[in-house]
């Protein structure tokens, strides 16, 4: 099962999590509030960010891509008017195929423009700069450090700090410099400590480590993974992960059950099913007694999400709440629509929802 787990998987994953960012992002009233919400796509218009495939051509690496050019969320908008989320897919997207065509050199060069001048940023004792995709990560942040007592000032950079670092990561593995990229991953969960995708990675990068696999530590990782994953990509690879942990520790009823869960939330996943012919192979009587409800069940008692997190909802929720005039209620209900495909039997969602569309 371990060939089953390619960081280029991750990859393809985070592009689809950040065509879902934009759409989950508000619109802006005034950029010194709404940050990075002027550059993403609107609820009426949710593709409008999609990237552009990427050249199958070699160019320069510069010629690919647009020069990023640092600067936060609340600062003045410079003229080039870059889309930070088009822009990202695009790099990232250039990356891969530099990559996969063992151009090394170039693949570095362009995640190098996306980390371009992060140093610049200087946080303080209550002030600290983040790379997030969405409204919806950093408001999901502020939630999980006012949790832990802290109330941090942050302010959003505009630019693809935290996917630079998980790009020469990503890069650093494919060279076997294993703790470099163990440190680039590190950095890239500095700059966005909510991106499901980044603790995936590590659990990878953990798992297949030089220096000798640190299941316990990748473990660690692939829960963190599952708390803050909020589409199926995300969710599926770390309950992913996570099987092949539990299959390590000799606890194939966990790993079964997290197998199963995937394969309801991607049914159409061949790679799925031959990851459960290997438990069905090796554990017939267990494979034959366990079900879904059953899955579930298993999960639940070994304290593992079957599900996405509530978290996830109460910030989409307090989201939509935002918007008070009615001209904004389509974003509203859009965001409301994204957390009913989470939570399907979320009462307050689904009231919510029927006062707004009544309108």
């Amino acid at each position: 099962m371990t060939k089953k787990y390619l960081p280029l998987c991750l990859i393809a994953a985070l592009f689809v999590s950040n065509s879902l960012s934009a759409q989950t992002a508000t619109p802006a009233k005034t950029p010194a509030k709404t940050g990075k919400t002027t550059k993403t796509a609107s609820p009426a218009n949710p593709t409008q960010n999609t990237a552009q495939p990427a050249t199958t051509k070699a160019a320069p690496a510069k010629a690919a891509v647009a020069p990023v050019i640092p600067r936060t969320a609340s600062g003045t908008v410079d003229s080039t008017k870059i889309d930070p989320i088009k822009l990202t897919n695009q790099m990232m997207m250039v990356f891969m195929e530099r990559m996969k065509a063992g151009n090394y050199p170039e693949a570095r060069e362009i995640a190098n423009q996306m980390i371009f001048g992060h140093d610049s940023f200087k946080p303080t004792e209550t002030k600290e700069y983040k790379s997030f995709h969405s409204m919806m990560e950093k408001e999901l942040y502020l939630l999980l450090e006012g949790r832990q007592g802290r109330k941090p000032e942050v302010e959003w950079v505009e630019q693809p700090i935290s996917d630079g670092f998980y790009l020469l990561s990503i890069l650093d593995f494919q060279e076997n410099k294993h703790e470099e990229a163990l440190a680039n991953m590190q950095r890239a969960v500095f700059w966005n400590p909510v991106r499901s995708a980044f603790y995936s990675e590590r659990g990878f990068m953990l798992l297949r480590n030089i220096a000798g696999p640190n299941v316990l530590m990748a473990q660690v990782a692939y829960l963190k993974a599952l708390e803050l994953a909020d589409n199926a990509e995300d969710f599926a690879a770390a309950l992913r992960g996570l099987s092949f942990i539990f299959l390590e520790r000799r606890m194939p009823d966990v790993a079964l059950a997290c197998l199963l869960v995937v394969k309801q939330i991607q049914p159409q996943d061949s790679e799925i099913e031959e990851e459960l012919f290997f438990i069905r192979r090796n554990f017939p009587g267990l494979f034959e007694s366990m079900d879904l409800a059953s899955a579930r069940k298993t999960l639940s008692d070994n304290r593992i999400l079957a599900g996405y997190s509530p978290d996830h909802v109460q910030v989409l929720i307090s989201l939509a709440d935002s918007f008070k005039s009615p001209k904004d209620a389509p974003y509203a209900i859009s965001l409301l629509h994204r957390a009913k495909e989470m939570s399907p039997k979320n009462q307050e969602v689904a009231r919510r929802l029927q006062v707004l569309e009544k309108k």
